[in-house]
């Protein structure tokens, strides 16, 4: 169909332009997107496609952007060559902003791997867009991934009556196989979020409250329970009601381990402030001892 080299240079033109724009459409979609914890556990979605889909599309035209761009080269190569010649012949005069281009794009790949100034404001406000999504307790998993747990796994991990949970989600007219389900499983089945699923669980009455949740543990079994739910993005109110600790008895404790913070500071913020994880302070609160 394409029969000459002209049909080729232009059609390569093309996708090198739509891939960019859907690189930009893509890209700041997933800057904006909830923590994938989050995003799968309420299965986010923004005009009909979900957090995973986005990220396909996005990897997708990243390898577009990328072949065309080397055949975007190939089609240009006799001008670019015969560019490169002329500034050999002319000494190869290096304008001054070839040089602040090039410590510029040097300048913004160190600040951004050693997350500085200014780009650890755009990577905060990603954090802060993103941590926004969270608008009640319920909207985070209890552990990251909890979706694709087990029934059973997820009894055993936050210590609920299987049997009970399973009457629970019967008496609501959710369909599952057994014990063996996942709630993503359950939850695709019957159009539902995982969430949802998860909040009729914990509707059944032998759920144990948060409190009772983390007592007795040692601090091995709260880091293993606490693992991958976001500890150091949750404001330290949020903290204390999945952890069932009073919000004074909280500050009481930080303070008398030597920590003065607020309800509304976030975990990471006052962890890093002296020199502890997240996870310390969860212990810090539960009065749990390493």
């Amino acid at each position: 169909m394409l029969s000459n080299k002209q049909s080729m240079r232009s059609l390569v033109s093309f996708l090198v332009t739509w891939s960019f724009l859907v690189l930009t459409v893509t890209g700041l979609v997933l800057y904006i997107v909830p923590q994938g914890r989050v995003a799968y556990w309420i299965h986010w979605s923004l005009a009909g496609m979900e957090k995973e889909q986005w990220g396909w599309v996005h990897m997708m035209f990243g390898g577009v952007f990328i072949i065309t761009g080397v055949a975007h080269l190939y089609f240009n190569w006799k001008p670019f060559k015969a560019f490169l010649a002329a500034r050999v012949s002319g000494h190869l005069e290096l304008k001054r902003e070839v040089f602040v281009a090039t410590g510029l794009t040097v300048a913004i790949f160190v600040v951004s791997a050693l997350d500085l100034p200014p780009a650890s404001w755009i990577i905060d406000l990603n954090d802060d867009i993103k941590a926004s999504w969270v608008t009640s307790p319920e909207l985070e998993p209890p552990f990251g991934h909890a979706e694709l747990v087990t029934l059973a796994a997820l009894a055993r991990r936050m210590q609920f009556d299987l049997d009970a949970a399973m009457q629970s989600l019967a008496k609501n007219g959710v369909r599952f196989e057994g014990k063996t389900d996942t709630l993503e499983t359950i939850a695709r089945r019957n159009e539902m979020t995982p969430m949802a699923v998860y909040a009729l669980i914990q509707g059944a009455e032998t759920v144990r409250q948060p409190a009772a949740q983390f007592a007795g543990l040692s601090a091995e079994e709260v880091e293993a329970r606490l693992a991958g739910s976001g500890l150091g993005r949750k404001s330290l109110g949020t903290l204390c009601a999945e952890l069932g600790v009073a919000e004074d008895v909280a500050l009481a404790r930080l303070r008398a381990a030597g920590i003065n913070a607020v309800i509304e500071d976030k975990t990471k913020a006052i962890a890093e402030t002296h020199g502890l994880e997240p996870i310390d302070l969860a212990l810090l609160l539960l009065a749990v001892d390493r």
